[in-house]
């Protein structure tokens, strides 16, 4: 079972721990009151250590709630294995990697 966490600095969101299905409906809970107040424009992945498909569904819901509240969000340092399936499923015109 994995754990993540996330805690807001200054305009970025930093992201740690494991993205997989057992942490992300969690994950999504904690930082859905972050992500409505001031605007988050940067989500920093650099702390992710292990991530699954779920992780990057979480990262498109994140990106589609900036949208709909008219706000740009970048996604940084995004680990390999998190990029890997990006690529695979195609998302690389979806998700604003940086």
């Amino acid at each position: 079972m994995g754990a993540a966490a996330a805690e807001r600095d200054g305009d970025t969101l930093r992201v740690r721990g494991e993205l997989d299905f057992a942490s992300v409906a969690e994950l999504w809970e904690a930082t859905e009151s972050l992500l409505a107040a001031e605007p988050i424009l940067r989500v920093d992945l650099g702390g992710i250590h292990r991530a699954d498909s779920a992780g990057v569904a979480l990262l498109v819901e994140w990106l589609r709630q900036a949208r709909q509240r008219r706000r740009d969000l970048a996604f940084i340092n995004v680990p390999a294995q998190m990029r890997t399936i990006i690529q695979v499923a195609d998302l690389e015109t979806v998700l604003p990697l940086a």
